[in-house]
């Protein structure tokens, strides 16, 4: 590997840390002033910072012992987790009529999706489809919870903590749909513009999330502040 490659992953590995930290960090901090919608949003990012560690630690396992590079079945067990806490997430804050019909059924059709894939192609593989499924899954279910939240009183979009944690869902997956769905074909086709994108979304836009993320938490932090200060 160049040392311009190895310059590049050590400015990602950094970038990615430091975003997921500041998530984290906090998260903690307002933890007390969390409601349970947050509070599962914090679960979700604590339990994506294990898996990542954990899976730099396979791999850097893999390439000490010249074993073939591969954590993707790590990966397709997070893919679980992470869609059934953001769904999880999302039922706390739908109407009661929409629980059962969005947040449930929307899990319902990822399961259905990634039980099928893995019985046809095994488990040790990328799940793009279930991958697909839980993308589009998560960006309709949290299309209604940011609505749900543009409906309670009329509070501008830059002051509420709720709308930037739902805009960096919803950037990350929404995005994420496309480029998924192409990845086997990109990889194939054009290389170069499948590491552009794989970046873009994975490293970009995920990062993007958990700063929006982070800043919410930070508003709820500090807007508890204000009112304990003024009471």
């Amino acid at each position: 590997m160049s040392p311009h490659h190895i310059e590049n992953d050590m400015l990602t590995l950094f970038t990615e840390i430091s975003c997921i930290s500041l998530a984290i960090f906090f998260g903690l901090l307002a933890f007390h002033r969390l409601d349970r919608f947050f509070q599962v949003l914090l679960l979700q990012v604590i339990a994506w910072s294990l898996f990542y560690t954990f899976s730099h630690v396979i791999t850097s396992y893999q390439q000490a012992h010249q074993l073939p590079i591969d954590n993707r079945w790590l990966m397709n067990i997070h893919l679980i987790v992470e869609t059934g806490l953001l769904l999880i997430a999302a039922w706390f804050i739908l109407p009661k009529m929409l629980r059962t019909v969005l947040p449930i059924g929307a899990f319902s059709l990822f399961l259905i999706v990634f039980g099928i894939q893995v019985w046809n192609q095994g488990f040790g593989i990328y799940l793009n489809y279930a991958d697909v499924a839980a993308c589009i899954a998560i960006t309709l279910v949290f299309s209604m919870v940011l609505f749900t939240f543009g409906q309670r009183g009329n509070v501008p979009f830059w002051t509420s903590p709720e709308k930037w944690a739902c805009l960096g869902i919803l950037l990350y997956f929404a995005c994420s749909v496309p480029y998924v769905s192409m990845m086997h074909y990109l990889e194939i086709k054009n290389p170069e513009v499948n590491t552009f994108l794989y970046y873009l979304i994975s490293g970009v836009l995920a990062n993007v999330r958990y700063l929006l993320l982070a800043l919410a938490y930070g508003m709820i932090y500090r807007n508890a502040k204000k009112q304990r200060s003024n009471s």
